[in-house]
């Protein structure tokens, strides 16, 4: 099976096997665990008996990646940045089971998805760290692994797949010209409300480290814009964070061609899941047709 193949074919039962195994390992009890949100390129897990949060991910060529994550957390650490941690109860991570890496960090408490304001400013502290130490970081690509997203597919006309093929290498172009307006630095990568949580007691943490990256602010601040461009975000709750960041993206030049390649990023993830979730097929569908016209972006379903 090819490294694509194995990801469209990782599973919940997949993952929890994986997450059994490795609990044996480390001793960790796995009674009562539960799947937080769909599966995609990992599986997270709560383990309740332990107030820890286990992410397994699809396979061994994950596994750069995941090692990476756990050193981001542990600069994040350093510069006092509010960020996962991962579980002091086991030492040596990843752990690897049924050929899966897999990694266990503190649960945060009753989460919230962040607002606006919260993540703007939790990014604004982000934006302004230092560098971080010389090779820790890849630099961003925005593209990454969509044109496997795009073959794993399923329920998908044949033509719905050679336009997003097609659009996908327009945006790459369009991406490579455009005017940024400041030098890569440290960004998150996918900074989402379910991303950036807001806790009990009331601070701001970072979560889902994996596509942390040398690369431009503006994508990081293009995905908060876009929930305003889809309607999943009010006008005030956008202002709310234009206010709490200090900049505007959507007044950059090149906001709506760095708006599209999210757009395009967000469907063709969700329809790699359909073979696994057929449920999200119609949803699919919507999102490429709106891609297509540009006219109905607002009909698009969050949380699926």
């Amino acid at each position: 099976m090819t490294p694509d193949g194995q990801a469209a074919s990782f599973t919940a039962a997949a993952a929890f096997h994986a997450l059994q195994l490795a609990c044996e390992q480390t001793g960790l009890a796995w009674s009562g665990a539960t799947l937080l949100g769909p599966v995609g390129d990992n599986g997270v897990f709560r383990l309740p008996l332990e107030h820890v949060v286990a992410r397994v991910a699809w396979g061994m060529p994950a596994l750069a990646t995941v090692e990476r994550e756990l050193r981001v957390a542990g600069w994040l650490a350093e510069q006092n940045l509010p960020a996962v941690r991962p579980a002091a109860a086991v030492a040596d991570q990843p752990v690897l089971a049924d050929d899966r890496p897999v990694t266990f960090w503190e649960e945060i408490p009753d989460p919230q998805q962040g607002r606006p304001a919260d993540i703007g400013a939790l990014l604004r502290h982000l934006h302004a760290l230092p560098a971080p130490p010389d090779g820790m970081l890849p630099m961003f690509d925005p593209f990454y692994r969509q044109a496997a997203h795009i073959h794993d597919a399923a329920g998908l006309h044949e033509r719905d797949r050679r336009f997003l093929l097609d659009l996908l290498e327009e945006l790459q172009a369009a991406y490579n010209a455009l005017p940024f307006a400041h030098e890569p630095r440290a960004i998150h990568g996918d900074p989402h409300r379910k991303n950036l949580v807001r806790t009990a007691d009331s601070r701001t943490v970072m979560l889902d480290l994996e596509r942390f990256a040398i690369g431009p602010i503006e994508w990081d601040l293009v995905v908060v814009a876009n929930y305003h461009v889809v309607g999943w975000y009010t006008a005030a709750e956008y202002a709310a964070f234009v206010e709490a960041y200090g900049a505007d993206i959507t007044r950059w030049a090149g906001f709506d061609a760095l708006a599209k390649v999210r757009q395009l990023r967000m469907t063709t993830w969700l329809a790699s899941r359909t073979s696994r979730e057929p449920r999200l097929i119609p949803e699919a569908h919507l999102r490429i047709s709106t891609l297509r016209d540009g006219s109905a972006a607002r009909a698009w379903t969050p949380g699926t």
